[in-house]
């Protein structure tokens, strides 16, 4: 069989209808999955129209692939990657149903090959194998056929005319129909395989090359730290950027689990009950959390090429120290900071896995020798590993194995709802661990200078609601398990006293009030008295329980 199909002489026009017709069938089972769900049939005219689809597909990737035939050298492999890419994603798309847009498409250029490791599995190489490789090889094998540039050209024409015709004569036929589908589910463009890859990655590295062009801007130039008194006692303040934590799986918010030992036993603890994300993924979530834009006008290439938080608390005069263990880094918000990358320094005990990730406690080693050089007013953002799947089993020491049955696998949708969440729970005791331990790092400090714990998480995560899996769906039909997350606070009792807080008021405030990624940015400034006309009290969550 393999022999006759690769012994086939084919035209160029005649390999595009191949591989139109693969990308028309299965190399698209997401889109058929997602189209058959949601087309009703119910009457003669839905079936025709639904019966148009595969027509339509057919004849518009037809006409989409033409540049790619037309180079005769680069055509074979132009059109073999993009099946071998496409079958990787089908994977995706179809067992952890994410949607293949511009964040999805930025973490994969983002990533490392750790957080790439994860993802690893034998059903996924089976897929790009049997779906992608096999294909990709045939048409690789296939041999062109000549022929006479008139005839060539006259073959041409009558390709595009006649799919230029049958898409504008099922476009105009089921206008109301199409245009009703896309309405209604937005997200169906971003299942189209392989324009989801081409036209996501194409926006993201010319959004990347312009931004990297561009020079930097300088943002709160104005920015002036208010006069203090000369006894006032230097500021020390520990942020903790957590990773993929949904705030209702804490205990602390009212979760029935015991997924905050340590928090809990702390009276004085404050837990913002309703907190949006800015993103869905941190390639998104990290630089607008950081950035003096909300999430309504959020832009990427804008945030990379302009100052923000930590460039205008380090210009007037705190000192900042990111450390990092975080797969995926600081996403340039960290870019003029002194960062410490804590799994290079493979740290025993700390960093068992053997791809070489670390456990969060790793963000604490030679914390406290680290800060005692650190004289006057300091942040230090420790960025975690926090619950990143889909290898949650591997965020956590065995002693935080604690719900059981647990899935050891990669391989959560093969998990039941019971071991995934189990799973995913105790990655949350690690966190809890973590902070409970910073804590106490704090009070050690607590005679000498007044300390603060902050910690948000930069997105949530879905564990199979309704079949969803991971992050990263397009923010206008994420479900809230992706965007609502834990943003908690410890203030000592100092430090509450000379910034003059009420910490009733902070308390009833996080209880009752809706708050964002938006408000971290402004409520830093406040927290370390900094005017700057790029501050907004409005924003600042500490400004309406100052006293």
């Amino acid at each position: 069989m393999l022999h006759r199909l690769t012994s086939l002489r084919l035209h160029p026009i005649q390999l595009g209808w191949i591989v139109a017709l693969f990308f028309t069938s299965i190399g698209n089972p997401a889109l058929w999955k997602a189209l058959t769900a949601a087309i009703e049939i119910h009457d003669p005219h839905s079936f025709f129209f639904f019966l148009s689809l595969p027509i339509f597909l057919f004849f518009a990737f037809n006409i989409l692939l033409t540049p790619i035939l037309l180079v005769p050298y680069l055509r074979k492999p132009l059109l073999a990657l993009l099946i071998i890419i496409s079958a990787g994603c089908s994977y995706f798309m179809l067992h952890y149903n994410v949607l293949i847009d511009r964040s999805m498409v930025q973490n994969f250029f983002e990533t490392n090959q750790a957080e790439l490791a994860s993802y690893i599995s034998l059903p996924l190489l089976l897929t790009i194998i049997g779906l992608g490789v096999l294909p990709a090889t045939m048409l690789a094998l296939s041999k062109a056929r000549n022929a006479s540039l008139s005839r060539t050209a006259l073959w041409w024409t009558g390709s595009i005319l006649v799919s230029a015709m049958t898409v504008s004569i099922i476009s105009l036929g089921f206008y109301k129909d199409y245009a009703s589908l896309l309405r209604n589910n937005r997200h169906i463009r971003d299942l189209v395989l392989p324009l989801n890859v081409v036209r996501h990655a194409h926006g993201y590295l010319t959004s990347n090359h312009d931004a990297k062009r561009q020079p930097l801007q300088r943002v709160g130039e104005d920015a002036i730290r208010l006069p203090r008194s000369p006894a006032a006692r230097p500021k020390l303040v520990i942020v903790v950027v957590g990773e993929t934590a949904r705030a209702q799986n804490f205990q602390i918010n009212g979760y029935p689990r015991p997924t905050n030992p340590s928090l809990s036993r702390h009276s004085d603890i404050i837990s913002f009950r309703n907190v949006s994300s800015c993103g869905t993924a941190t390639a998104i979530s990290i630089p607008c959390m950081f950035s003096r834009m909300g999430r309504s006008d959020y832009d990427g290439a804008r945030a990379a090429s302009e100052e923000n938080l930590l460039d205008i608390l380090q210009r007037a005069g705190v000192e900042v120290l990111w450390r990092n263990n975080n797969n995926g880094g600081c996403k340039g918000v960290c870019d003029r900071i002194f960062t410490e990358d804590m799994p290079r320094m493979e740290i025993a005990g700390d960093c068992p896995n053997k791809d070489g990730t670390c456990h969060d406690s790793v963000l604490l080693h030679g914390l406290q020798a680290r800060i005692d050089t650190m004289h006057g007013d300091a942040l230090v953002v420790l960025h975690q590993l926090g619950s990143h799947g889909p290898t949650y089993f591997e965020r956590y020491p065995r002693h935080n194995r604690v719900f059981i049955p647990t899935c050891d696998s990669n391989q959560i949708h093969r998990c039941s709802r019971e071991e995934l969440t189990n799973t995913y729970d105790n990655t949350l005791l690690q966190t809890d661990e973590m902070l409970g331990r910073t804590i106490a790092l704090l009070q050690h400090y607590s005679d000498e200078r007044d300390v603060a714990l902050v910690y948000v998480s930069d997105h949530g995560e879905s564990l199979g609601e309704r079949g969803m899996y991971l992050h990263g769906t397009p923010y206008a039909i994420a479900p809230r398990e992706q965007t609502h997350i834990p943003m908690i606070m410890w203030l000592s009792p100092q430090f509450l006293q000379n910034a003059a807080l009420d910490h009733a008021c902070l308390r009833r405030n996080a209880m009752h009030n809706a708050y964002s990624h938006d408000n971290v940015y402004h409520s830093m400034l406040g927290l370390f008295d900094v005017q700057s006309a790029v501050y907004q009290p409005t924003l600042d969550a500490f400004a309406p329980c100052r006293t």
